[in-house]
């Protein structure tokens, strides 16, 4: 990474965005249940002079004028999320979860240490950029409908109206030090769905005096992969996954139903939406050609994220000049969802990734696992890209 001499000791700061991450890491909190969360971040900015106010529940906002250069009227939002998953933790760690059954399986600890790190870089070098940067620690990202849409309409992007949006995800998936930065879409739509499939109950001797709807349910599984094989373009990408299944009581009794969840995946709402019609008919007719009957609950979920190509044009050099440009790369795809693009969809901005992965220090478990955790030499980088954001935006 190269060295601005402008940014002064970003080392500290990335000291610092550690430190945070080993308390959050060891008291996780799960989705829209943050308050503990909550108050330690508000705590933190209060120690840095700023007056924080809650959001969407249990999230946190402030917001940094810098004094660089005649008065500006940029307003810069940075956004990390803070809740964690509900997973059993197995890293072994020594400041691994406090809290039973609840984890930081997917690096929001780090997200939020980085942001509480950049805040106080900010209030230290206010004469290094001019406007506003706005700080949203944004709860329940893990959880559909989310954190991020409540933020919106409570105003985030107002008062003062935002102008430009940044996020990062630290990223396992990648090797230590790239950033995966891409124009267009990014993460998928992430819709999610319920089927009750509703027969006839009767002794599993008798099969004939009921309407079985573990069959039904089996076929309506196995019908559903025509959605992605037979339904959407190749050169296109939809996902569908049934996640449970639930039915019966004994070996030897059909039951009266089968309950399934699932979810779909696609890259614009106007897929989605086909890909939901598409399994609205399957499930019905499927189900009524086995004398059964499904009741369907869909749901659309976080939209896709979307990075615009003047964001990304703008962002490149700025990365490259930090992390050189072989190291800046065009990520693939995810069918992954991320509430972030409530945001691309009112303000311009980009979502990056961050590769944390590392191979020699045993560092390789995905997000979402029970022993995920990721290389915390990244913070000087993380800490850097924020920063440098800032002063390029707002000078």
């Amino acid at each position: 990474m190269e060295r601005d001499e402008n940014m002064f000791d970003i080392d500290t700061y990335a000291r610092e965005a550690a430190e945070h991450r080993h308390y959050l890491h060891a008291h996780p909190e799960p989705s829209f249940e943050e308050q503990g969360t909550q108050q330690y971040i508000t705590d933190c900015l209060h120690g840095l002079g700023l007056n924080p106010s809650p959001i969407a529940g249990t999230g946190v906002t402030a917001t940094i004028t810098g004094t660089q250069g005649p008065a500006n009227d940029k307003v810069l939002l940075l956004r990390a999320d803070i809740d964690a998953l509900r997973l059993t933790e197995e890293t072994g760690l020594p400041f691994a979860s406090q809290n039973n059954g609840v984890m930081h399986a997917c690096g929001h600890d780090g997200h939020t240490g980085t942001l509480l790190a950049v805040a106080h870089w900010l209030v230290d070098h206010r004469d290094q950029f001019g406007g506003t940067v706005k700080l949203l620690f944004q709860p329940a990202e893990e959880l559909s409908p989310g954190g991020a849409e409540p933020c919106v309409k409570e105003g985030v992007l107002k008062n003062p109206d935002v102008t430009f949006v940044f996020g990062m995800h630290l990223w396992n998936t990648f090797e230590f030090g790239k950033v995966g930065l891409r124009a267009g879409p990014l993460l998928a739509e992430a819709d999610r769905f319920e089927l009750t499939v509703t027969g006839k109950g009767t002794h599993a001797a008798a099969p004939h005096l009921g309407a079985d709807p573990i069959v039904a349910a089996a076929q309506i599984v196995t019908a559903l992969q025509t959605i992605v094989s037979r339904e959407t373009n190749p050169l296109e990408s939809r996902v569908v996954t049934i996640g449970t299944i639930e039915g019966g009581s004994a070996f030897n009794i059909i039951p009266q139903s089968v309950h399934m969840t699932g979810t779909l995946r696609a890259l614009s709402r106007e897929d989605a939406e086909l890909g939901a019609a598409s399994l609205r008919r399957i499930v019905s007719h499927t189900a009524e050609a086995l004398g059964t009957t499904a009741a369907i609950d869909y749901e659309f979920g976080y939209p896709p994220v979307i990075n615009s190509c003047e964001s990304v044009a703008f962002l490149r050099p700025i990365l490259q000049q930090l992390v050189g440009e072989s190291n800046v790369v065009e990520p693939e795809i995810s069918m992954g969802g991320e509430d972030f693009a409530y945001y691309l969809q009112q303000v311009p901005g980009a979502f990056v990734f961050l590769g944390t992965r590392n191979v020699a220090k045993g560092l390789t478990a995905p997000h979402h696992n029970p022993k995920f955790t990721f290389d915390e030499d990244i913070f000087p980088i993380a800490v850097s890209i924020f920063v440098a954001v800032v002063r390029r935006y707002l000078s």
